[in-house]
């Protein structure tokens, strides 16, 4: 009777402590830097910088505050279709000399199971997110044949993008390398986080699912940045969008795969859009060379 007792006591501690841990969220500022180094002898008058802003409706993550402590005007937009929003800062940059300007996004991680959480219904996305595109070769006749042979061995729509979701981890071996695409990926069987992503992808947009990729900083061994370091993707099923990791599934100690994820990477965007861009004024016009630009990102 007593040991019956202990047990029930540790499940219930057990219970507590799981329960617990899931609700927990992480607060995590990202900090993007730009850097101008103006070399030439024109005074830059309205150089425009424009940022990507981490993305505030994905399942694992809310985007709390932005912050920028400047005397210029942010300006924030929205990238096309869906793929999420940016900010732009105009400012002016004295010859020969150096300016910067930082703009920090505060933003709440959370654990998530797509079957667990509460499920929130979110509009049919644009046709956009079914036709092939650059990396995304989904008309392609080797992906067309594995989508079929995957679509027609499963019945649930679920159960295919779990076939689409693990065919990139059979076929594939790891190399890190410059971004390829899914064509690539399954006629060379190698490619690293991008092409896992890119080929999970075009598998599902040739079974008829939307999906798109996610740009993403990846925070378990680094918090500074030149660029996202990680790629993962997203399919529209049962009325909702759903994160799917099919490279750091991998490792399950990374606790990231179909649906489920931790508090250890920040979404930034979707589908390859730019990370950051400019426009210069015309005045420097052929001084282009005499002016770097760098950017910077930290997590904090």
């Amino acid at each position: 009777m007593k040991f019956a007792i202990l047990a029930v006591v540790f499940l219930l501690l057990m219970w507590f402590v799981v329960n617990t841990s899931w609700g927990q969220t992480r607060k995590v500022t990202l900090t993007a830097e730009v850097i101008v180094d103006n070399r030439s002898e024109i005074d830059i008058k309205g150089y425009t910088h424009r940022i990507s802003v981490p993305l505030g409706d994905h399942m694992q993550q809310r985007l709390l505050a932005i912050r920028y402590e400047y005397p210029e005007k942010l300006k924030r937009r929205r990238h096309k279709l869906d793929n999420g929003e940016y900010v732009e800062i105009e400012w002016d940059i004295p010859a020969g000399e150096k300016s910067s300007r930082k703009v920090e996004f505060d933003l709440e991680l959370n654990k998530y199971d797509f079957h667990r959480d509460a499920a929130v219904s979110q509009s049919l996305p644009p046709e956009e997110y079914l036709k092939p595109r650059k990396f995304i070769e989904s008309d392609a006749e080797p992906i067309r044949k594995l989508a079929a042979h995957i679509r027609q061995a499963f019945d649930s729509d679920e159960d295919r993008l779990r076939a689409a979701y693990l065919t990139p981890q059979q076929l594939l071996d790891y190399d890190v390398q410059s971004t390829k695409g899914a064509l690539y990926a399954v006629t060379e069987g190698t490619g690293d986080c991008t092409e896992y992503a890119a080929l999970f992808v075009a598998l599902a947009r040739a079974m008829g699912y939307p999906a798109r990729t996610t740009s993403e900083f990846l925070l378990t061994s680094r918090k500074d940045f030149s660029q996202p370091n990680h790629h993962a993707a997203e399919v529209y099923i049962g009325d909702r969008w759903v994160p799917v990791d099919p490279n750091l599934a991998l490792d399950p100690g990374f606790g990231y795969g179909f649906g489920i994820g931790g508090r250890d990477k920040i979404v930034l965007n979707r589908d390859f859009t730019w990370v950051w861009s400019n426009l210069w004024p015309r005045e420097l016009r052929g001084n282009r060379d005499k002016v770097e630009v760098d950017i910077r990102w930290s997590v904090r």
